[in-house]
């Protein structure tokens, strides 16, 4: 097998102190080092890390690095008591001594922030309308949890945030009726003989979330998607595990699609809760996001480059790395700076 080193930015509110010298640990095969970001990187970065796998391939290397520096990271969280998040990947580069032009990934990030001229005052003024709605201090601990998955850029974070809103909201709504026991294997009313009754009892928690999912009129086979998402990621599936198991029934699923579409669902169940007057609905707008799912797009060049030093003991310092850089257009090839806003929606 080959040797690859890649090269990542890590956002943090830890740094080393100033001239502090680089820390290498041996995580396995793979070898990490970690130091201070220099003046040339992003403000909002600030470490830099380098690992070094044995993998075959290129693919093979820059998949094994990706998913062996983010266990770094959350081990890191962990011992630190703080958060750690790759910013940028740099390069995948081949690493083996003794080769004098080097198979590389580098890779070009669109480093925009895109800001939208859509906030009006008609969005604050539904605010102050739904503020006087009868259930909105009964459902504060619902919306933290919506406005925790909107701003959050992990999408299984999303995911979870999104069904504790559909969580809280259903024990909110949910009736004092009672609902029959039932059979494990055909789903039938279980009756108990000694009682000469069907066995009841007040819903649990799935099945009051069952219950409101089939009030917003939620597909059973998106049910179904939604409960395998949660019990993947509460029992610690991968976001690639969970797409894999579900593509055998949805082949052109993604969690961004989950996501987009729980998000949609807590947003309906909530407005459904709070209680909202007809004669409110005419005084409300509110936005519709394309997505509830941050993307970054980031550009890989796959190339053949010399490197500058002595090829038997290659050194970060002598690797050569492109400048990649990409200009937004619009549907015409035209050079654009913003997104088109968004429009304004009123509700229904």
């Amino acid at each position: 097998m080959k040797k690859w080193l890649a090269d990542y930015r890590i956002e943090s509110r830890l740094q080393f102190p100033v001239d502090a010298p680089p820390v290498k640990i041996q995580i396995g095969d793979a070898e990490v080092t970690v130091s201070n970001v220099s003046h040339i990187d992003l403000p909002n970065e600030s470490l830099a890390a380098q690992i070094v796998v044995l993998a075959d391939d290129i693919n093979t290397a820059e998949k094994l690095a990706l998913t062996k520096i983010r266990e770094v990271l959350h081990l890191l969280s962990f011992t630190t008591g703080s958060g750690f998040r790759i910013s940028r990947k740099r390069f995948v580069t081949d690493w083996s001594p003794g080769v004098e032009v080097r198979e590389q990934f580098a890779y070009g990030h669109d480093d925009q922030t895109d800001r939208w001229p859509d906030l009006k005052e008609e969005y604050f003024l539904t605010v102050q309308e739904i503020e006087r709605t009868p259930h909105v201090n009964k459902l504060r601990t619902a919306l933290r949890w919506y406005a925790a998955a909107a701003r959050s850029m992990v999408p299984e974070d999303q995911f979870q945030y999104f069904w504790f809103v559909l969580e809280l909201l259903s024990e909110f709504t949910k009736g004092k009726e009672l609902v029959a026991d039932k059979c494990q294997v055909c789903h039938g009313e279980l009756y108990c003989p000694k009682c000469a009754a069907v066995s009841q009892h007040r819903p649990f928690p799935k099945q009051a979330i069952e219950d409101l999912l089939n009030r917003i009129k939620v597909a059973p086979e998106r049910q179904r998607d939604l409960f395998r998402i949660r019990n993947g990621i509460m029992h610690g599936d991968t976001r690639e595990e969970i797409e894999v198991d579900i593509r055998k029934q949805s082949p052109e699923f993604e969690i961004s699609h989950a996501v987009d579409f729980i998000g949609r669902s807590a947003y309906i169940a909530l407005f459904n809760s709070f209680g909202i007057k007809q004669s409110q609905i005419a005084n409300m707008v509110f936005g519709e996001p394309d997505s509830f799912v941050s993307r970054t797009t980031t550009f890989k060049a796959h190339m053949m480059i010399g490197m500058h030093g002595d090829p038997e003991n290659p050194s970060l310092e002598n690797v050569v790395l492109p400048e990649i850089t990409a200009t937004r257009t619009d549907a015409a090839g035209i050079p654009t700076e913003k997104k088109p806003p968004r429009s304004p929606i009123g509700s229904s």
